[in-house]
């Protein structure tokens, strides 16, 4: 089975040294890993903590995760080679881009990525090929491959959709358990998910942006041959710093930090990209904490549709939010029978 895929935003995978030479095979697959962890433990099923390497269990099972990417003893039951037309967004692999906005002294540093298309070679049975199509059309509508999603990294459009609908329509996503959610994992049930899609007034609108001026003659070859714009680190600041209220919960524990300890941010938001001749956008998705006041809190901050346009400066032009908050997973997941 084919998927060939269109960035949408810049493509992450990494590498040994920290830069990114080209696409690697393991980026995709542990992406799409983590991704299926959470659509299984969502639909009750048994998907183990990796970390902890408990599969198999005592009775040499494997959980519904491990038995399709692989584990210590048991092979993964597909093989993945990636055809790359991509290229780097920019030719310093050691350059970042440094979006501050006007009330932070570091900002986010963003790398530089590769956009373009690419063909995902996938080999398998058949079922697993259907359930990885059905994966795939997924991420198309919510999700991201890759690394740095949490940095707006890995939004794609499927280019052979037909085909892989065809693939897809052969697996539901069916209940797989009972199990409850366990708090520390990634567990579908526990997220929200969000899209913005805009019109500016103005062709220059990503200009007002904050922080993104001081950095414009970098940005501009991204919009002019990419049609894409790094808008991630304004909406996060605003969320976090603006927004979001201590007494709801330790901003840290969601946003992410890197001291004392590093922490990955529970919120991923992706640059804007140009999605027809004038209009933009933009989604992402929360993992919401397990308190129901902090995870309500940080819901209703996420689908502020005011603090979407003001900081992109949409209030005159037509724009559109739409949110689907996760108590029902099988109404996200009904994305791969439409």
């Amino acid at each position: 089975m084919d998927v060939t895929i269109r960035t949408l935003t810049p493509l992450w995978t990494g590498n040994v040294d920290g830069t990114m030479d080209r696409i690697h095979e393991a980026g995709i697959i542990g992406s799409l890993r983590w991704w299926y962890e959470a659509i299984v433990r969502g639909l009750g099923g048994w998907a183990c903590d990796p970390s902890k390497h408990e599969c198999p269990d005592k009775d040499g099972k494997y959980c519904d995760v491990c038995r399709v990417f692989g584990a210590t003893g048991w092979r993964r039951r597909f093989r993945l080679e990636v055809v790359d037309d991509t290229q780097a967004i920019w030719d310093d692999p050691d350059r970042m881009l440094n979006i501050r906005p006007p009330d932070r002294n570091r900002g986010w540093f963003l790398p530089p990525g590769q956009m373009g298309t690419l063909t995902l070679r996938l080999d398998g049975d058949e079922r697993t090929l259907a359930l990885l199509a059905a994966l795939f059309l997924f991420l198309e509508r919510w999700g991201s491959i890759g690394a740095k999603p949490q940095l707006g990294y890995g939004v794609f459009a499927v280019e052979n959709r037909d085909q892989v609908q065809q693939w897809a329509s052969r697996w539901q996503w069916n209940a797989m358990g009972d199990r409850k959610p366990d708090q520390a994992l990634p567990d579908l049930r526990r997220f929200g998910f969000f899209r913005y899609r805009f019109r500016p007034e103005k062709p220059g609108w990503w200009t007002q942006v904050p922080g993104i001026r001081r950095v414009a003659t970098q940005v501009q070859p991204l919009v002019t041959r990419y049609r894409t714009v790094p808008i991630s680190p304004a909406l996060k600041n605003e969320w976090r710093f603006h927004e979001w209220q201590r007494r709801w919960g330790d901003d840290r524990q969601i946003f992410g930090s890197l001291r004392p300890e590093r922490r990955r941010s529970r919120v991923a938001v992706s640059w804007a990209y140009s999605v027809e001749k004038r209009e933009w956008e933009v989604r992402g998705w929360g993992w919401l904490p397990a308190e129901q006041d902090a995870g309500q809190h940080l819901w209703r901050v996420l689908i502020n549709e005011r603090v979407w346009a003001e900081t992109l400066g949409t209030t005159g032009g037509m724009s559109t939010l739409q949110a689907a908050s996760v108590s029902d997973v099988q109404r996200v997941l009904e994305v791969v029978k439409e």
